[in-house]
């Protein structure tokens, strides 16, 4: 009885186990090392699954174990990479798994029920794959999703009781990036991953006939994908070489958005998208796709939005913020104080710790039975 007490006791700590995907991990990496830092600043002992060559040089720092998973990618070698994973995790004694994405929503599920410990799962998107419906709603004791549209969103495939919003933790900047500087050409930034040319053909149509019409500023495409090649030969034709330049993703975000004005969000992926916070937090004024699934985008309060297949619509908000730079600001610094208000890391951790402790406590409970 005794002995049942201890390994109970044991598994109430609270040591979160993160699982994730290499896509996750890179798009919400300034995200994860806000949230290790913060369960560090907690002595709370946390450690990580992502796949090999995730980009954790951004996660890296004392107190936080990273372990890559399959270290074999072959299929002959899964029994061994099991157990290679799972003798890594028994070093590090987790009480309860985090997955983070849906993508290793199955690995995760593994992992919770080799070691006997509950499991849940943030959700970034409306879209959940179908077989993974049931697992999530099996084995997940709890549902976490980072803004209430995904949560209205998921209410038709999972219980609502299950489902908690914990926004996402940053910091803003003290001041604003958005024309802070009247000795540079306005500049705006698109992170994104370009696989799909038609996604961003309106958005380069829009751009061209801004400069046909006399406006001066540059455009940052940043980042990589299959149409790359074809979006490099639209700029060339349409003589937009001058104006838009297209570079390879760029760490950290943060440093890189502090040198421009605007910020523009397609939404192509349909994803709650993390790196429109950090763009927000660096001051910048935000144009967005009108159907996001970020709510605290608004219209002329925190954000200028826009129909990305209508071109006309693109041309109509990023010359709004071109012309009027007072507008522009005005809502920059709206975003921020936003984001100061109700996306601080702390409550972000707080938040984590909660859901950790309810979960664990039924946990707790069984074995003690």
């Amino acid at each position: 009885m005794l002995e049942n007490e201890t390994l109970a006791e044991e598994k109430s700590v609270i040591r979160p186990l993160m699982v994730s995907d290499k896509e996750t991990v890179s798009q919400y990496c300034p995200s994860f090392r806000h949230m290790l830092f913060g369960f560090e600043a907690q002595d709370v002992s946390c450690s990580m699954v992502v796949p090999p060559a995730s980009e954790i040089e951004f996660l890296l720092f004392p107190g936080v174990k990273i372990i890559e998973h399959p270290l074999l990618r072959f299929p002959l070698f899964y029994l061994q990479n099991r157990k290679n994973l799972f003798d890594r995790i028994e070093d590090v004694r987790p009480s309860i798994v985090h997955c983070l994405g849906t993508a290793r929503a199955m690995l995760a599920k593994s992992i919770a029920d080799y070691f006997d410990i509950p499991a849940v799962i943030t959700v970034n998107s409306t879209d959940v794959w179908y077989p993974l419906r049931g697992v999530i709603r099996k084995k997940f004791e709890k549902i976490i999703v980072p803004s209430m549209r995904i949560a209205e969103g998921l209410v038709k495939h999972f219980p609502k009781e299950k489902i908690t919003q914990i926004n996402v933790g940053t910091f803003a900047d003290e001041s604003s990036s958005c024309f802070s500087s009247t000795e540079r050409l306005p500049s705006m930034i698109v992170p994104g991953k370009f696989d799909n040319f038609n996604d961003y053909e309106p958005l380069l149509n829009a751009i061209r006939h801004l400069t046909v019409d006399g406006h001066e500023f540059v455009v940052i495409l940043m980042g990589s994908g299959r149409a790359e090649k074809e979006i490099r030969e639209f700029i060339n034709q349409t003589g937009l070489i001058q104006t838009i330049a297209m570079t390879p993703l760029i760490r950290p975000l943060r440093s890189v958005f502090r040198g421009c004005d605007v910020f523009i969000h397609t939404n192509c992926l349909g994803k709650f998208d993390p790196v429109v916070i950090e763009a927000a937090g660096a001051g910048l004024a935000v144009a967005a796709e009108r159907k996001n699934l970020e709510e605290f985008l608004i219209d002329n309060s925190t954000a200028v939005l826009f129909d990305s297949t209508d071109e006309l619509s693109i041309y109509a908000a990023l010359q709004k913020l071109l012309e009027d730079k007072i507008m522009a600001k005005t809502i920059a610094g709206n975003l921020q104080n936003y984001l100061r208000t109700n996306n601080s890391i702390s409550t972000m951790i707080r938040n984590l710790m909660n859901i950790y402790t309810e979960t664990l406590k039924p946990s707790f409970s069984a074995k003690l039975l």
